[in-house]
């Protein structure tokens, strides 16, 4: 391959690139009484180079008490208490609960580590059956020597997620522009909220108001 053709496939490359028209998605939630998770359905992405740590903290809780993860990524899984705990993550497997006459109380086990001692921290990698999907569900962690303390988790392999703030207020940028499906996680259930057309270069502004 000469030079000249070289040259011509990183130009069209590039071009193609630059071609490729995204926005934002931002807004806020309206009378959300605890977490809520945010994101685009069905739309791929590059993956966020970040890691998602579950922390058992002294006194008993799992902090945060909601997380989102990225496939291809670890969890990374600490103890900050002086007594053993165990972090179980289960994934809510709905397929499961539809299909069977004896459905899993939690769900099926993604990992259960024990984490004997403060300071134990364990990584693990976070895989593709992890994320999100209809007929699997999100992930909820429990710690089994003490079932009261919990967690949830929902996994995604694109970056198009987040976690609304204390106020409501959530962002996705860079968005490919097009129609989108529009989903949210509030009290362990998760809703179809609406299609959303995302312009190029442009901030779309949202209000959601949770059923």
């Amino acid at each position: 391959m000469n030079i000249r053709r070289v040259v011509s496939i990183i130009s069209a490359a590039l071009a193609l690139l630059s071609s490729v028209s995204a926005g934002e998605l931002k807004g806020r939630i309206q009378a959300a009484e605890g977490p809520v998770v945010v994101w685009v359905e069905g739309v791929n992405g590059a993956i966020p180079s970040q890691d998602t740590p579950i922390t058992h903290i002294a006194g008993g809780a799992f902090e945060p008490g909601i997380s989102i993860g990225f496939v291809g990524r670890e969890f990374v899984l600490k103890n900050e208490d002086d007594k053993l705990h165990n972090t179980h993550l289960y994934m809510r497997s709905a397929h499961q609960n539809d299909v069977s006459g004896r459905p899993l109380k939690f769900g099926s086990t993604v990992y259960n580590v024990a984490l004997p001692r403060s300071g134990s921290t364990v990584k693990k990698p976070i895989k593709p059956y992890h994320r999100y999907r209809d007929d699997t569900g999100y992930i909820e962690i429990v710690c089994n020597a003490h079932p009261n303390e919990r967690a949830f988790l929902l996994v995604f392999d694109h970056p198009y997620a987040a976690i609304a703030g204390s106020d409501g207020a959530f962002k996705l940028t860079n968005i490919p522009a097009g129609k989108h499906e529009v989903r949210y996680w509030h009290g362990g259930e998760v809703k179809v909220w609406q299609t959303v057309e995302v312009e190029d270069s442009v901030a779309t502004d949202i209000m959601i108001e949770l059923e």
